[in-house]
């Protein structure tokens, strides 16, 4: 787990999607459990993303709330599809184990059955 001073370093490389998986995943498990730290998170957001829409010429009303809200939710969603990942190759890697060691021991059989 990471503490605050260094959440709040990693900011403006989550915001720049600049974090490795276990960096994202130590920052987020931080954030959602630490006020300050999200608040600090979402007031940077809002600034970060009033500054780049004042380079979009086509941007009218800026609706920080909900941009906060996808940029922690789109988070969310791919840490949970890593993780679902993550189980699958375990899964495939137990099954492919497990059949190796089944025709094995069929194998071993058909040599010493005589």
């Amino acid at each position: 787990m990471i503490n605050c001073l260094l959440a709040r370093k990693r900011i403006y490389a989550y915001l720049n999607d600049d974090l490795s998986d276990t960096e994202l995943r130590e920052f987020m498990e931080h954030v959602e459990n630490c006020p300050e730290c999200m608040e600090e998170l979402k007031i940077t957001h809002m600034v970060y993303t009033g500054a780049k829409s004042l380079d979009d010429a086509e941007s009218g009303t800026l609706d920080f709330e909900t941009s906060f809200k996808r940029l922690l939710i789109r988070s969310k969603h791919y840490l949970l599809k890593l993780s679902m990942l993550h189980v699958m190759r375990y899964a495939v890697d137990t099954m492919a184990f497990w059949s190796v060691f089944l025709i094995l021991l069929l194998q071993l059989r058909i040599w010493f059955r005589g």
